[in-house]
């Protein structure tokens, strides 16, 4: 376990707010599939962009002020202060291991390569169509906001639900399948990374993804129950066990569902 641990990417992101308003709740979604983001910051006047306060803030997202002193605003005086603070978290927190960076601007090639040079990784988040070439071509990860955004609508469309009643009575736990597609998405995930996958190795990984995940939510009192319920429901296939651990795979269901996602 310890080494997959040492494995999960820790993520600073800063968001140039003047190069585009995007959902917050659709970067930081992308970004956790990626790893663990430890730091969250955004730039802009937040007087100009006062409807996106309460949603950044909820999210956790550290808001710098950049007022509007010329009538332009202030977007250069922002990209500097991103940049500067940036590169002071590469210097003062080591363990930090990618930057995340939402902005298409070509202003900020010169930090790419300086937390490059630092041996950081270095993710850019933008709309295609506002985003250099030369910053897609420089970063080690361009996503594109547009195609997020599409996965993130397939994800968040859920299924006709059963009623509570009718899950009560068959016995399921009220929003079951809530966990069991968050743990079908997971298990994907995971395979797509060619990583084997146990136990202690799924539920970091859920967490990671959904940090208000817990199996007692659902009334199992163990995780390995969650799965056993997964695993009858066909999300999810336990295999034999293989030096002490038990290896977990995508079951028939869970298949179906990451087709469906497709």
């Amino acid at each position: 376990m310890g080494t997959e641990t040492a494995k999960t990417e820790r993520i600073a992101l800063f968001i140039d707010f003047y190069n585009g308003q995007l959902d917050i709740e659709t970067i930081l979604d992308a970004l956790r599939e990626r790893g663990i983001i430890l730091l969250k910051k955004a730039y802009g006047d937040w007087q100009k962009f006062a409807q996106f306060r309460r949603s950044l803030a909820e999210h956790g997202v550290e808001l710098v002020e950049r007022p509007s002193i010329y009538a332009g605003g202030d977007k250069n005086g922002a990209d500097i202060q991103l940049a500067l603070d940036a590169l002071e978290a590469c210097i003062t927190n080591h363990h930090i291991d990618t930057f995340a960076i939402v902005s298409g601007d070509s202003d900020f090639l010169p930090l790419i390569t300086r937390l490059q040079n630092f041996n950081k990784r270095v993710v850019v988040l933008g709309m295609r169509k506002a985003t250099s070439p030369a910053i897609m071509r420089n970063c080690n990860e361009y996503l594109a906001y547009e195609n997020l955004q599409a996965a993130a609508k397939a994800k968040r469309a859920k299924p006709a639900r059963v009623p509570a009643k009718a899950q009560e009575e068959a016995g399921e736990p009220k929003g079951l399948e809530d966990a069991f597609a968050l743990l079908g998405r997971t298990m994907a995930l995971l395979e797509d990374e060619d990583r084997a996958v146990n136990s202690s190795l799924l539920k970091q990984k859920m967490v990671q993804l959904d940090p208000a995940f817990d199996e007692k939510t659902y009334g199992f009192e163990q995780f390995k129950a969650f799965l056993a319920a997964a695993q009858k429901s066909k999300i999810i296939h336990i295999g034999k066990k293989e030096s002490g651990v038990y290896p977990i795979s995508l079951g028939r269901k869970g298949r179906e569902l990451e087709e469906e996602e497709e």
